[in-house]
């Protein structure tokens, strides 16, 4: 059996060993928690990353604009109340869109027109209503959950059971699945199927955690 990475076996005894899918959200809330704060950007910075790609932003303004995010995640997370009427994924989205935004305003306003002509036709804010940017997070939030399961799943299944999974959300017919990895039609249904049925558990496991 593959032993997961570092990242999954802190989400997956932070799942076991917390009851609650909001119990890490309370504990990130405490300034005093520097242990659930860094729990919190761990599962969440690769989502920022993602956006940052997404929107085109100048990949060398990635690290920089990312710790701004964080930081204003970190500054407005004890003005969230677990049972106010918004979720937390889209209060987390707000809050990721805003911070973006007032960094490349404040970027535009560092660099005179010449110098930041070619990067700053990379982002046009006006590209970025509040419809647009929903429809980005929502196509890239379900990449980054199926990604970090896919990972996770890696621990359940040895041999080529996540790499048929793989090829086939990728289109990949079976018959070519079976061509490449040289093993029986019938084994890629079998595998496929075995994936498939794990993932959607997990993702609802990892949910629980993340989203609501």
């Amino acid at each position: 059996m593959i032993i997961p990475n570092t990242c999954e076996r802190k989400f997956y005894n932070m799942t076991d060993q917390f009851n609650t899918r909001k119990t890490l959200l309370m504990r990130a809330k405490d300034p005093n928690d520097q242990l659930a704060w860094n729990e919190f950007v761990e599962y969440y910075s690769g989502f920022i990353q993602m956006l940052l790609h997404k929107m085109k932003i100048p990949q060398q303004l990635h690290d920089d604009l990312k710790q701004e995010v964080l930081l204003k995640i970190w500054k407005a997370l004890g003005q969230y109340e677990v049972k106010q009427d918004i979720k937390f994924r889209t209060w987390l989205s707000v809050v990721i869109r805003n911070g973006i935004l007032a960094y490349m305003r404040s970027y535009r306003k560092r660099k005179n027109r010449e110098s930041a002509l070619s990067e700053e036709s990379l982002f046009n804010e006006e590209n970025f209503e509040p419809s647009q940017v929903e429809k980005i997070i929502d196509e890239e939030w379900a990449n980054y959950m199926v990604s970090h399961v896919v990972e996770h799943l890696r621990q359940f299944f040895s041999g080529k059971a996540i790499d048929v999974f793989l090829m086939s959300s990728k289109g990949k017919s079976t018959q070519e699945i079976s061509d490449d990895l040289q093993i029986p039609a019938n084994t890629v249904y079998v595998l496929r199927s075995r994936v498939k049925d794990r993932l959607l558990i997990e993702m609802k496991n990892l949910r629980q955690v993340l989203e609501f």
